[in-house]
């Protein structure tokens, strides 16, 4: 057959309740010509029986079956799947999972319009995004590819649930880190090194993809503690996520030069395993996305916004920032040095570094001592 647009990489292990209705509807609703890899984690007999029996159809003009004899774990499977294909574009791809109609069309096309981009999710109840009561997944898909294609927000690392990749980034960085046991922050660890090559990781707004998630694993008694063996790995590897509060107390002028001086320094810190929380005035009924277009620039959903009132800024800030009490800030950005020292004052209370934002210098040595990365900023 004539090469395919896309390479489908999915990873099997037992779970037939699962695994049937993600590939019939994976057949069902894809519409651009691809192959599928079915790579099979040493499932039972009839889980096998079954694979071998799929037959190709619609879009999907071939389907291979790599059976592994035993359980090689997610990163080992799934690179025997992207060591097989050879399409320009590859999807990694769970065995829970219900697509809709369009769903690998607007992912490609929005990795075609933007060669910056690397890994692409679609929008899913994973990342938050669930229909509403009553309406099917495939009308809530059909609304945000009306109202959202092409458009996209970039994220601190893809999920490797569904996740698109060009093949020049496979070709540069290599495929999953076998180092990880079984399962879990492989994703991550390949996030970070398609950064660190320049890539940018991103959801399609207009793409939809629905996950029951973590059916495969939910009941493996180990899961806990490989999870937890896992997260400290990839800790190791790349450092330890922070938390940064940057208030600002002027209101924020939509289209100015200040703001997107700002924002583009929040994005800075978003791209090296950080979440920001800005608080500042915000105009009444101006979105998210509006705040980050305004200045010609994509929103990233690792800056996080809380509106406060511009008569009380300074004090509602210190009120926001002193009443979280679960994940703790890292380090607190203070825009005078009066606030400073007030929340200097009360660190007894929050335990965060406070810098003055102004002193980037200071707030990056904060940063590379609480992360404890590697990677240089």
């Amino acid at each position: 057959m004539n090469q395919p647009v896309c390479d489908l990489v999915l990873c099997s292990w037992n779970h037939l309740e699962e695994t049937k209705p993600c590939l019939e509807s994976l057949l069902e609703a894809t519409r651009v010509p691809s192959r599928l890899f079915i790579v099979d984690n040493g499932s039972e007999p009839d889980v096998r029986a079954f694979l071998a029996a799929v037959q190709p159809r619609g879009a999907i003009k071939e389907i291979v079956v790599i059976q592994n004899e035993m359980n090689e774990g997610f990163p080992r499977a799934m690179n025997r799947g992207l060591k097989a294909s050879a399409a320009p574009f590859v999807v990694i791809l769970n065995n829970d999972l219900r697509f809709t109609v369009g769903w690998l069309q607007e992912m490609i096309e929005v990795a075609t319009a933007n060669p910056h981009l690397g890994v692409i999710n679609p929008a899913s109840n994973t990342l938050g995004n669930v229909p509403s009561k009553g309406v099917s997944l495939q009308a809530h898909a059909d609304r945000l590819r009306q109202s959202r294609a092409g458009q996209y927000t970039e994220v601190g690392m893809c999920i490797g649930f569904c996740m698109l990749v060009k093949r020049e980034l496979f070709e540069k960085i290599g495929g999953f880190n076998e180092q990880v046991e079984r399962i879990f922050f492989e994703d991550e660890d390949f996030c970070m090194r398609a950064a660190q090559a320049g890539s940018l990781c991103v959801v399609a707004e207009g793409a939809y993809v629905y996950h029951a998630e973590h059916q495969t694993v939910r009941k493996m008694p180990e899961r806990e503690a490989l999870f937890a063996r896992n997260r400290e790995w990839c800790r190791a590897q790349w450092g330890r996520r922070l938390r940064l509060a940057w208030p600002r107390f002027s209101p924020l002028v939509p289209g100015s030069p200040e703001l997107k001086q700002w924002l583009e320094e929040m994005i800075a810190w978003a791209r090296h395993r950080t979440y920001v929380y800005a608080y500042c005035p915000i105009p009444s009924g101006v979105t998210t996305r509006a705040i980050f277009e305004s200045v010609g620039l994509i929103p990233h959903a690792d800056i996080h916004w809380r509106a406060i009132p511009a008569r009380l800024a300074p004090a509602a800030a210190a009120v926001w920032i002193l009443r979280r009490s679960k994940k703790r800030f890292d380090m607190i950005a203070a825009p005078s040095r009066g606030w400073s020292r007030l929340m200097q004052a009360a660190h007894w209370w929050h335990r965060a570094a406070v810098i003055p934002a102004e002193d980037p210098a200071q707030l990056k040595t904060a940063w590379k001592t609480k992360s404890r990365s590697p990677w240089s900023f």
